[in-house]
């Protein structure tokens, strides 16, 4: 293991492990990292697992590389951001247990990292590598993670998985889809009982849209796409929901929510709030999306986020279309129109301006003494 273990790495988690070791616990790097390691892909997110009480390691990392630390009670877990842009989840080894489908999970702590391997998602994030002083980079593999990551298969550890975590429905794919994988047979017979069965029904709006935010956060978001459709699981997001080629305009999530959004039509202010987004973030959204869906210029100036999101729904409209309207309303008063006829007036220049009949103030006067 020590040999695909970023050199870069390597000091910073043996004084970890070694601090550890001082208060007599045991550590590994567990999960998610281990297998970018072992595929030679870097990552700033590193999961931590101890068989005891880990709060003083998370103190020791924030007083040697500055940060700050974040404390998740229910589930034992510190969240390290160091001043170099690296995170430590560091976790309490445990077992989980759900106490009915689609559940957040009990925990009970453990010495045994086995037993915290096993709560995991998939064989491929079910491994580790200790950072004790003695055994540093040693690693243990009990579920295979290693031979199938080597199959290119993404695993489930036990039949319940998808029933205990329906979201695990939407991981396979995404794994499956940023890497290039496939789905090993049993396990794609499991996901595809689960969507018959409607597990995702289980789950709440806000773990399925935290979770669908992670999609949209992937470089290869049309792979993901495609398993997603061909699995049926993109019913459970929105109804009407599919790809769109206009999503690979950007990386950024906002922007790829909002090109959604948009492309749902008038759907797309409901699907927008199903998801439970900040209100900041949702409602820059939803003027992009109100914008497309009145096809008229906007009264007053859009964001750089309202203006990538309505370019990358409407490719072709003329530069000048997302500009506030030319005529405000007092000029309309001003030539003479009244009551009703001012805001019909306003709309006819916006939707002039917007399908491009109307370039400026000039042509915009002109076009309402037509």
């Amino acid at each position: 293991m020590r040999s695909f273990l970023p050199k870069k790495y390597e000091e910073q988690l043996y004084a970890v492990g070694a601090y550890a070791h001082k208060l007599g616990l045991k550590a590994w790097v567990a999960g998610g990292a281990v297998r970018d390691f072992y595929l030679g892909k870097d990552t700033l997110d590193i999961d931590l697992s101890f068989d005891g009480n880990q709060e003083s390691v998370a103190g020791f990392c924030v007083k040697q590389w500055g940060g700050g630390k974040r404390k998740f009670s229910r589930f034992c877990t510190f969240r390290v951001n160091m001043a170099n842009g690296l995170k430590f989840d560091m976790v309490r080894a445990r077992k989980e247990t759900y106490p009915y489908p689609g559940a957040l999970p009990e925990i009970e702590p453990t010495k045994d990292i086995k037993d915290d391997l096993f709560r995991r998602d998939f064989t491929v994030n079910s491994w580790c590598f200790s950072i004790h002083p003695a055994t540093f980079g040693k690693p243990y593999d009990p579920f295979g993670a290693k031979k199938d990551i080597d199959a290119g298969l993404i695993r489930v550890l036990h039949e319940k998985s998808f029933l205990d975590d329906p979201t695990r429905l939407y991981r396979a794919v995404r794994f499956a889809g940023r890497f290039g994988w496939k789905l090993a047979p049993k396990t794609e017979k499991l996901l595809m009982e689960a969507v018959r069965e409607e597990y995702p029904l289980l789950l709440s709006r806000e773990r399925f849209s935290h979770e669908f935010l992670k999609v949209l956060k992937e470089e290869k978001i049309r792979d993901i796409f495609m398993l997603m459709e061909k699995y049926d699981l993109l019913k459970f997001a929105w109804p009407g929901l599919h790809w769109h080629d206009a999503l690979l305009r950007t990386k950024d999530v906002a922007e790829r929510t909002g090109i959604l959004v948009c492309m749902l039509g008038t759907s797309g202010e409901d699907f927008l709030r199903s998801l439970r987004l900040p209100k900041e973030f949702s409602q820059e959204i939803l003027g992009a999306w109100q914008i497309v869906e009145e096809q008229m210029s906007p009264l007053a100036p859009v964001s750089p986020l309202q203006a990538e999101i309505i370019k990358a729904v409407r490719p072709c409209l003329v530069p000048t279309a997302l500009e506030p309207c030319f005529i405000r309303g007092r000029e309309l008063k001003d030539m003479g129109f009244v009551g009703r006829k001012i805001s019909l007036a306003h709309e006819r220049v916006r939707r002039a301006q917007w399908e491009g009949k109307v370039t400026n103030h000039e042509e915009a006067i002109a076009f309402l003494k037509k």
